[in-house]
């Protein structure tokens, strides 16, 4: 006896938001400019792959480097880590010139105390991206069917 799935695929779902807040990632970085004393807690919690733009992973490993280097997450030293990390040809993702991305990210700077919240939105995301990436190893999410099974005789 061989059983057979008679059905139909699902309709298509609705879209998905994307997992990412830039706005939270921007308020980290400027977080991490400002807030010196931050520093320690951000860089345990999150790490660059964390972010999802390229603008935004690099500016959080120059932070790092320069605390590591320097002792300081100030802005001066964040953006000579930039340029020192800064490839002799730019791609298209990475031509904001290093003062201007400070420049960018600076202004978000929250609360010191509402950092630790953005922290959690930035950390919980990236973890979700990557578990979404782990569960569908070929890339494409399973399709659910509706139907049902019929016994087929095998005469």
């Amino acid at each position: 006896m061989t059983k057979t799935l008679i059905g139909t695929p699902d309709p298509d779902q609705p879209p998905q938001p994307p997992l990412r807040d830039e706005h939270a990632e921007r308020t980290i970085l400027a977080a991490l400019l400002h807030y010196p004393s931050l520093t320690a807690h951000l860089t345990a919690v999150l790490d660059s792959t964390d972010f999802t733009t390229a603008a935004h992973q690099q500016l959080f490993a120059a932070a790092v480097a320069a605390r590591d280097r320097s002792g300081t997450t100030a802005a001066a030293a964040v953006i000579t880590e930039l340029a020192r990390h800064r490839p002799a040809r730019p791609d298209t993702a990475t031509t904001t010139q290093p003062e201007q991305l400070v420049r960018d990210v600076a202004g978000a700077v929250p609360v010191e105390a509402m950092t630790v919240h953005y922290v959690a939105i930035v950390r919980d995301l990236a973890a979700l991206r990557r578990h979404q990436r782990s569960t569908h190893p070929e890339g494409l999410p399973p399709m659910p069917i509706r139907g049902f099974l019929i016994d087929e005789d095998d005469n």
